[in-house]
């Protein structure tokens, strides 16, 4: 297990251990769409370790290298960041853009879909990121 103080806020903790479960976590990574299983209450992190995609030395270089993030079915919504916090830029959506049909038949998405840039809530662990609506899956795919 990655024992990096600085990575502490992205492990799951028992507060947000009924938000992780709800949740269906996805990665792009080396051009493919991994998707991580049903009812999993790890963080993308311990989801990352268990299958052996990070370890020590490489944690930070891959979560600013690939983009995460997760769908909630329940709201019909897709999140996705990148980077050792939950940020975003034009090649976050440009990728996910790039890879949108795998992520639409991944995770079973609807053309009305929410696709929103950064994490769910605008305060993480005491720090504010920002978060965008892009739009529905629909509508992005109309625009590729």
């Amino acid at each position: 297990m990655i024992n990096e103080d600085n990575l502490g806020f992205l492990r799951k903790k028992t507060k947000t251990k009924d938000f992780h479960i709800s949740r269906r976590m996805f990665c792009i990574r080396d051009g493919r769409v991994e998707v991580a299983p049903l009812n999993v209450k790890d963080s993308h992190i311990e989801w990352f370790e268990k299958e052996g995609w990070v370890d020590k030395e490489n944690v930070h270089d891959f979560l600013r290298k690939n983009i995460r993030g997760f769908y909630l079915p329940n709201e019909n919504k897709i999140y996705c960041y990148k980077g050792v916090g939950f940020y975003f830029d034009n090649k976050v959506l440009s990728k996910f853009l790039d890879n949108i049909v795998k992520l639409k038949k991944a995770l079973n998405l609807n053309n009305d879909t929410e696709v929103h840039l950064g994490p769910k809530d605008n305060f993480v662990d005491g720090k504010e990121y920002q978060s965008v609506f892009a739009g529905t899956l629909k509508g992005l795919m109309n625009k590729k």
